[in-house]
């Protein structure tokens, strides 16, 4: 829930600043990016049942922060995208929301598309995987064309987004559900 709240803050003042031409918001993404990486592997320690993955989870945490803060700080100086970071989170999550996803609870009682897990699993496969090379190319593209690299931009990372975001509620939905219902 703090994700998508911040989420939705962080779209909102983007588009914002954006509209009023005020330069030098992106700062926000470098450090929402940070934020985001910390709230997805917190959420896999409290679903992970394989102590030894969930230490290089928490190991990879602190790891992740620092490269984040030194790559934005040196490479990008707070300033523009910071895809370097988004495609790393993307690597990391990709690969531990796989384990998630292969290792759901075996519950004969729940069909899959009932688990919260299987939707936030999907919803981050979907999104890293399919902005991963984009986000990986779209340097060289803003320095070709600025203004063809924000169009692609929003042609490929909006659905992206609105399809991550949308599992990521229905996840939601699932577990409260879930929960209301193994309470009786």
């Amino acid at each position: 829930m703090l994700v998508l709240i911040a989420t939705l803050l962080i779209e909102i003042s983007s588009r914002i600043f954006y509209l009023n031409r005020i330069s030098g918001y992106t700062f926000i993404l470098h450090l929402f990016n940070l934020f985001e990486y910390s709230m997805f592997c917190m959420y896999y320690l409290k679903t992970c049942k394989t102590n030894q993955l969930k230490t290089v989870v928490r190991i990879s945490i602190p790891i992740f922060i620092v490269f984040g803060l030194c790559s934005s700080w040196f490479l990008y100086h707070f300033i523009g995208l910071p895809v370097l970071n988004i495609d790393v989170e993307g690597f990391l999550l990709f690969i531990i929301y796989s384990h998630l996803l292969f290792n759901l609870d075996d519950d004969e009682n729940m069909v899959i598309y009932a688990h919260p897990d299987f939707w936030i699993s999907i919803g981050i496969l979907i999104f890293f995987g399919g902005a991963f090379i984009f986000l990986g190319l779209y340097p060289i593209l803003l320095h070709m064309d600025a203004f063809s690299a924000l169009t692609e931009y929003g042609a490929i990372i909006t659905p992206l987004n609105m399809i991550f975001y949308n599992c990521i509620i229905i996840g939601l939905i699932c577990l409260i559900r879930n929960k209301r219902y193994s309470i009786q």
